[in-house]
C-alpha cells in the first residue's frame, strides 16, 4: 500500500471519531434531564418499535430467501433480489407513498401516514431484505455440505437440520446485518419523514426538526440524542461481539475446513 493510500484510509477511518468528538464537545455542560420530556420518550418508543420490527422481518425473510436460493440454485431469484438495492430510500418512500395513498389498490388495507408506521416498516423491509440476502448468501456458498448431509442422515426434522447444520454458521453475518440495520433505520430521516406521522416522530426526524427549526437551544438536544444513540449502538456492537467471539472463531475455523 502506498503512503498516499495509507493516509487516505486513516482519514476515512478518523471521520466517525471526529463526528463523535464534535458531539461530545457540543454537549459539554448540557442538562440531560431536558431529554426527559414527552416528545423524546414517545419518539424513542416508536423508534425502537419500527427498528426492531423492520430488522427482525428483514433478517428472517432475507435468510429464508438466501436458503431457498442456495438449496434450489435459483439464479433468477438471486438477480431479482438485487434490484431494490439500486433504488434510493427516498425514491422507495415515494413509491410506497403512491401505492398506499388514496386511489390505489392498497388504500384502505394499510394507509401511508398512519400511527402504526406499517408502511414505513414495509418500505424498510423491501429495501433491507436484499442487503441481508447478500450478507447471508455468501455464507451459504461456503457452507460445508457435510454438516447438512450428516443432519439428513440422522433423519432430523427440517427445523433441526437448520438449527444444527446451518444456524451456527449464520450467526456472524446475521449479527453484522442486525447492527447495520439498527444503526441505519433508527436514525434515518427520509422514509419516516415522508410516510410517518407528525407525532410521535422517529428519532431521526425529531432530531432534525429540533436542529433546524425553533430556538437554537434545541440543537443541543439533537446533539445529545445523537451522542447517546451512537454510544448505545457502539456498546451493543462491542457487547454482542464479545459474548460471541469464541463461538464465532470456532465457526470460522469450521467453515475454512
Amino acid at each position: 500500500m502506498s503512503r498516499s493510500s495509507l493516509w487516505i484510509s486513516l482519514f476515512v477511518l478518523a471521520l466517525p471519531f471526529t463526528g463523535v468528538a464534535f458531539l461530545i464537545y457540543e454537549t459539554v455542560g448540557f442538562d440531560w434531564s431536558e431529554l426527559n420530556d414527552e416528545a423524546w420518550r414517545a419518539s424513542l418508543a416508536v423508534t425502537l418499535y419500527v427498528t426492531l420490527v423492520s430488522t427482525a422481518m428483514s433478517l428472517v425473510i432475507g435468510t429464508w430467501l438466501a436458503r431457498s436460493v442456495y438449496r434450489r440454485r435459483s439464479t433468477w431469484l438471486a438477480s431479482l433480489l438485487r434490484w431494490p438495492m439500486f433504488v434510493p430510500h427516498v425514491a422507495a418512500a415515494y413509491l410506497f407513498y403512491v401505492l398506499f395513498s388514496s386511489g390505489f389498490p392498497f388504500y384502505g388495507v394499510v394507509e401511508a401516514n398512519e400511527r402504526h408506521h406499517l408502511v414505513v416498516i414495509l418500505t424498510y423491509v423491501w429495501k433491507e431484505v436484499p442487503f441481508v440476502f447478500l450478507m447471508v448468501i455468501g455464507t451459504y456458498a461456503q457452507l460445508n455440505r457435510g454438516y447438512v448431509d450428516m443432519a439428513k442422515t440422522l433423519q432430523l426434522t427440517p427445523f433441526e437440520q437448520f438449527k444444527v447444520a446451518e444456524w451456527p454458521f449464520l450467526i456472524k453475518p446475521l449479527l453484522d446485518s442486525f447492527w447495520v440495520l439498527v444503526a441505519f433505520i433508527s436514525f434515518a430521516y427520509e422514509v419516516p419523514a415522508l410516510l410517518g406521522v407528525t407525532y410521535p416522530e422517529l428519532l431521526g426526524v425529531l432530531a432534525y426538526e429540533r436542529l433546524t427549526t425553533g430556538l437554537f437551544l434545541n440543537a443541543f438536544e439533537s446533539y445529545a440524542v445523537a451522542l447517546a444513540w451512537t454510544l448505545f449502538i457502539f456498546s451493543g456492537v462491542i457487547a454482542s461481539y464479545a459474548l460471541t467471539a469464541k463461538r464465532r472463531r470456532r465457526i470460522e475455523r469450521g467453515v475454512r475446513r
